[in-house]
């Protein structure tokens, strides 16, 4: 069973929000010195606020880039 449309800018934020915020606070904490709890903290807290950060501006986004390019199909 899939969830209806009108949840897929929810999902796609919680899984691309996930996959940035895992990498960009992985080398930020790499830089500082690794524990894995501080790392933890950082990715929850970056996750908790790109989320929704995404979901706000992917719209907005698209049509920039549509203006410079080619926007894919349905």
């Amino acid at each position: 069973m899939r969830l209806s449309r009108r949840w897929f800018p929810w999902v796609f934020a919680l899984l691309m929000g996930g996959a940035m915020t895992l990498i960009v606070t992985m080398a930020l904490t790499l830089a500082q010195g690794f524990t894995l709890a501080g790392w933890m903290g950082r990715w929850l807290l970056a996750w908790l606020v790109a989320t929704p950060t995404i979901v706000l501006l992917a719209p907005g986004a698209r049509r920039m880039a549509a203006r410079f390019a080619e926007p894919p199909g349905p």
